[in-house]
């Protein structure tokens, strides 16, 4: 089992240029990839978030892509030899016209214009520098996997207990069954033979039998019961199989919520009201949990 949340880092150099990745995830429902990295180097992104995708399946990734030089290229300098050749000429007629003539060097054309060369920036072949950035990217997803598979074992020990703790209160819940019954039966005599008595009759055991069976059919949560103890079985393989299970966690804590509050509505019954409110509060705090599970 996995969590959403981690941080990972890797680096690896070439010689000539060192990549430095980090990876930072947090959690939501979908996979979400942000890279930010040099412009020069953007065709490669693509060859990064499919290598991502292969590992990671839910949640935010933010991806920050460092990446410094450590043997600079030269710039590529172009001469215009006919401009450099026209502001040598200017350059000695303003000598021979306004002073006392002379040659003319080169460093003195220079120093009055530039207009005669350009300097064009290094071009980077980003897939000569692809193995690098590779190699960099699996350092960091090594490190951000096991980070978030370590606190997904934390969360896994968490909801396993919390599963055990279900089953406990389901259990008393449904040992409250016949007590609920024997009570109700108990005070549907009382109250019949009350009246009977005030009418000067005696009570028809059929009829009350009757009310004790429709009074039964309502209130009855046994298939609830039943359906809940399996979804406790069901959430406890799934913690056990830990493989991407975030999704079918979600729904079954929405099933488990379903049967809690139909159990709740049929019991009438103040100390299974108190488990009910139990069962919730340790399902709030499973689906807090899950909420981070990949």
């Amino acid at each position: 089992m996995n969590s959403m949340t981690g941080f990972g880092g890797g680096s690896h150099s070439d010689g000539s240029i060192e990549v430095a990745i980090e990876l930072r995830s947090v959690n939501q429902r979908f996979l979400e990839l942000n890279i930010r990295m040099p412009h020069s180097y953007l065709r490669l992104e693509e060859g990064l978030r499919r290598k991502i995708k292969e590992h990671l399946h839910r949640g935010k990734v933010d991806v920050f892509v460092t990446v410094r030089e450590i043997a600079p290229q030269a710039p590529e300098i172009t001469v215009d030899l006919a401009a450099l050749r026209a502001c040598k000429e200017a350059l000695e007629r303003a000598r021979e016209e306004c002073f006392d003539g002379g040659s003319t060097s080169l460093a003195e054309v220079a120093s009055l214009t530039k207009d005669w060369f350009t300097e064009t920036p290094p071009r980077i072949d980003a897939e000569v520098c692809r193995p690098v950035f590779e190699t960099a990217l699996q350092e960091a997803l090594t490190s951000l996997m096991t980070m978030r598979r370590r606190e997904g074992e934390t969360i896994q020990r968490d909801l396993t207990a919390r599963a055990a703790s279900l089953q406990e209160i389901i259990e008393k819940i449904a040992a409250r069954r016949p007590v609920i019954m024997a009570a109700y039966e108990e005070r549907l005599r009382k109250r019949i033979e009350k009246m009977l008595e005030q009418a000067g009759s005696s009570a028809d055991e059929g009829r009350i039998l009757q009310e004790i069976a429709v009074y039964a059919d309502k209130s009855d949560f046994t298939e609830e019961v039943v359906r809940f103890r399996s979804h406790v079985l069901q959430l406890e393989r799934l913690l056990s199989d830990g493989n991407d299970v975030g999704r079918s966690l979600d729904f079954l804590m929405q099933e488990m919520n379903r049967e809690t509050n139909t159990i709740g509505s049929k019991a009438g019954d103040l100390e299974v009201t108190e488990y009910v409110l139990q069962l919730k509060n340790e399902l709030e705090k499973i689906r807090e949990q899950i909420q981070n599970i990949e």
